[in-house]
């Protein structure tokens, strides 16, 4: 009993060693802040799901994530729930190569160099072209009115 006990502890031991969710984007880090006033344009338009902005800088004119961040809401949000990825494609993992966001309202993202297309409504996933990494997701709260973005 006491073998077998022990035989099922180690295999219990060895699959949870082997569930590692931690997932390393090919994208370098890079401190994230950036706060918006959800009441002001042009990102009072972030409050209607399926609705993406992508942005390159702060305020300050400081550049914000690797390639931009993009932030908006699935199309299948109840209305308040904040999605924000970093705009720079994990294909290209190059600063000056970054997705764009389509006016479709369904939340897609292409990639003017590679092509790859991502679905930002679905947690950023490739779904179409060469890319298969997911673009780097970065955190969302809201207190009040204001949207802030953080890793």
């Amino acid at each position: 009993m006491r073998k077998r006990l022990a035989a099922l502890l180690a295999i219990v031991g060895i699959a949870a060693g082997g569930c590692n969710d931690t997932f390393e984007s090919s994208l370098p880090e890079v401190t994230v802040r950036f706060t918006c006033s959800l009441a002001q344009a042009p990102y009072y338009r972030l409050t209607t799901p399926g609705q993406f902005l992508k942005v390159t800088e702060n305020p300050n004119h400081l550049p914000v994530g690797y390639g931009g961040i993009i932030i908006g809401q699935s199309i299948y949000s109840d209305g308040n729930d904040y999605v924000a990825f970093d705009a720079a494609c994990p294909v290209e993992a190059r600063r000056d190569v970054s997705v764009e966001v389509q006016d479709d309202g369904l939340g897609t993202a292409i990639c003017p160099t590679c092509h790859t297309k991502y679905n930002l409504s679905l947690s950023g996933a490739p779904v179409e072209g060469e890319g298969t990494e997911y673009l780097k997701h970065y955190s969302v709260s809201v207190s009040g009115t204001t949207l802030i973005v953080t890793n």
